[in-house]
């Protein structure tokens, strides 16, 4: 597994930048895919991984779980965290917050 990130995300605070990093998915011992990320915070680096069945579903729960701590952030709580001078910060949502994808309804049904 590399720890070259193969995606990255730059956010704004500021005169700071923030930048999440995402590590390319690989296949774990226990033969679930994981996903290293990191935030990179201007006094600190945070770093953990998501689990999927897959490498997407690894990828794409790792950029949720991004998405919920810099929301979670006091930067972001305080209206200085910004994307493309943008408040949305333009990742996947975080659990509890609706859903990601609505299914088109069936017909007949």
């Amino acid at each position: 597994m590399s720890d070259e990130p193969f995606i990255e995300r730059i956010f704004e605070s500021g005169e700071d930048i923030i930048t999440a990093r995402f590590l390319q998915p690989a296949l774990a011992p226990g033969g679930e895919y994981q996903c290293r990320w990191a935030i990179v915070w201007p006094d600190r680096v945070q770093q953990r991984y998501a689990c999927g069945v897959d490498g997407v579903q690894a990828l794409m729960l790792a950029m949720k779980s991004v998405h919920s701590e810099l929301m979670e952030s006091n930067l972001y709580k305080s209206g200085k965290l910004t994307y493309a001078d943008q408040y949305d910060l333009d990742l996947p949502p975080g659990w509890g917050e609706g859903q990601l994808y609505v299914p088109p309804e069936r017909k007949g049904s």
